[in-house]
């Protein structure tokens, strides 16, 4: 090509194939032969940033620019267009374009059209494409319409979101409509742009058009307009969400009912332009809320004339603890004491009849002693202070093995413990649970079968499972007592350690029956639980959980 012809200078890839291309073979011609309407043309074209397609000549012969060429696709029409007549160039939409050509050729009209639809072959394929295009004309030097300059913007991207931003908004209004609960869009300035059917239902408005604007002052409770504008003021501050709770006036019932409102920012090309949320009604949940706290004060009344009351009880068994320690087993002391002086002193010259009464003296009061002892013990259980540390079982289980030390020789018996553990308690309350439980099994054991007491312990995590009233996924340690005794009736597995409950006559068994509920008031302080199985004449078995840590 003639390098004199600078028109086609530049232009990008457009502006080479039009240097490369022999137009000789084309009825244009070559390009000295072009008139200069077409050259100054082409000049702008190729050198516009902005897509232009220009038609040239009665055959409407194509040229576009690098800014058009992206419209083309791939696998389409680029580059043979270049040059080509436009109804071969555009077979697939000349019937719709033909006509807007003309209206340019023929009459010397612009023509503007904004987002039309006129698939074009490309990628390999027809596609739907939607354009915002001029046609204009461009006069030759005599001031006949050679051609038409095409200015085009594909706006397929843009009218699809429009569409699917149409559908998202219709979705929602049909979604919105259906929920039970209310859902709003406000402004900025908190106008009301848009309430769904269960809103405008529920303020008596039939078309979602009266409701708009700020008509929300009407129907929210007058104490309860500053609480709203200042949730909303702040979250249009800090461009935030909110949550408000206030009372609106039900127009069927005339009556204002209370509504828990959420909120969050609306935005809009970066830029906050209001609020989106629900209501939903929360009148039941206040009200039960009031009378629950109304029940909690009832209660909490309730609870601290029980704790007065308590005070009051523990008052009474620290003065009865006082009175058994001090006063009752005074009087108590000086009978063992004057029955123990006649024994020794007058007892010869007791008939039959008064040795027999005297012995029956001494025993009662011993028993009256023991009793009075076991009471004490009870009752200090609960108020003891306790101090909690960690033993090992084996030192408290021997030490108790050599206060028994006596008992188990008489009955030719023995105490196992299989294996050890360290367990977190108040030492002395564990050693006087550990003594009576072992002691009891020495006591009600076979007059003609030595004691046989196995102690196992194991750790476990599903105590749960076993008792309700003990935590998930703690560590617990099971302390298992088994022997070889009378044992009991099944029956009475949980009436056992109930204070003052025997199972068997003090003519057969001395005790009190307090000792088995002290076990269990020592259990319990320990946040623990203990079961007990028996068998009559084949033994009983005592089961202690309790955390292995407190």
């Amino acid at each position: 090509m003639n390098k004199e012809f600078h028109f086609l200078d530049d232009g990008g890839e457009m502006g080479k194939l039009m240097r490369e291309k022999d137009w000789s073979l084309t009825p244009l011609g070559k390009p000295e032969g072009w008139p200069q309407s077409l050259r100054t043309t082409l000049n702008i074209l190729l050198n516009s940033p902005f897509p232009m397609f220009l038609f040239w000549g009665e055959a409407l012969k194509g040229f576009y620019n690098d800014a058009y060429r992206p419209i083309l696709g791939v696998d389409g029409k680029h580059p043979y267009i270049l040059g080509l007549n436009g109804k071969e160039s555009w077979a697939e939409i000349w019937e719709d374009i033909e006509p807007m050509l003309k209206v340019v050729t023929d009459k010397g009209e612009s023509i503007w059209r904004e987002n039309l639809l006129i698939p074009i072959f490309r990628n390999g394929q027809m596609e739907d494409v939607y354009w915002t295009f001029s046609y204009s004309p461009v006069k030759d030097e005599s001031g006949r319409v050679s051609g038409v300059l095409v200015i085009v913007t594909e706006t397929t991207e843009a009218v699809l979101a429009e569409r699917r931003l149409r559908e998202s908004e219709r979705r929602f209004r049909e979604l919105a409509n259906l929920s039970p609960v209310w859902i709003w869009i406000t402004d900025n300035d908190i106008n009301i742009e848009y309430a769904n059917k269960a809103l405008l239902d529920y303020v008596g408005v039939e078309n979602e058009a009266e409701f708009t604007g700020q008509v929300w002052v009407d129907v929210v409770h007058p104490d309860d307009l500053a609480l709203v504008y200042a949730g909303f003021g702040k979250a249009l501050e800090k461009q935030t969400g909110f949550t408000l709770e206030y009372r609106v006036i039900n127009d069927f019932s005339k009556k204002y009912e209370w509504f828990k409102v959420l909120g969050v920012p609306k935005f809009e090309g970066g830029e906050m332009v209001g609020f989106i949320g629900t209501g939903m009604n929360i009148n039941k949940q206040k009200s039960f809320a009031d009378q629950l706290k109304e029940e909690v004060s009832s209660r909490t009344k309730q609870l601290a004339d029980s704790n007065l009351k308590l005070e009051e009880m523990n008052k009474e068994l620290q003065s009865f603890a006082y009175i058994s320690s001090h006063d009752l087993q005074e009087p108590l002391r000086k009978i063992q004491m004057f029955s123990e002086v006649l024994m020794e002193k007058e007892f010869d010259k007791l008939s039959s009849s008064g040795k027999t009464k005297f012995e029956k003296i001494q025993s009662a009061a011993n028993r009256m002693q023991s009793l009075i002892n076991d009471l004490l013990s009870y009752s200090r259980t609960d108020t003891e202070k306790r101090v909690f540390e960690t033993v090992d079982l084996r030192s408290l289980v021997e030490d108790v093995k050599n206060d028994l030390g006596e008992e188990l020789h008489k009955k030719n018996g023995t105490i196992t413990l299989v294996n050890s553990i360290e367990v977190e308690v108040v030492k002395f309350q564990f050693r006087q649970l550990m003594y009576n439980l072992l002691s009891n099994s020495i006591k009600y054991s076979k007059s003609d079968v030595p004691p046989v007491i196995t102690i196992k312990t194991e750790v476990i995590t599903n105590a749960n499972s076993i008792d309700e009233k003990l935590l998930k996924n703690k560590e617990y340690v099971q302390i298992t007592i088994t022997d070889n005794g009378i044992g009991f009736e099944e029956q009475f597995s949980k009436k056992i350690f109930e204070v003052f409950q025997r199972l068997h006559s003090k003519q057969e068994y001395v005790g009190t029956g307090i000792g088995l509920a002290i076990v269990k008031k020592i259990v319990l302080n320990h946040a623990g639980v203990i079961s007990a199985t028996g068998e009559l004449n084949k033994g009983s078995v005592f089961t202690i959980i309790l955390p292995k840590k407190q």
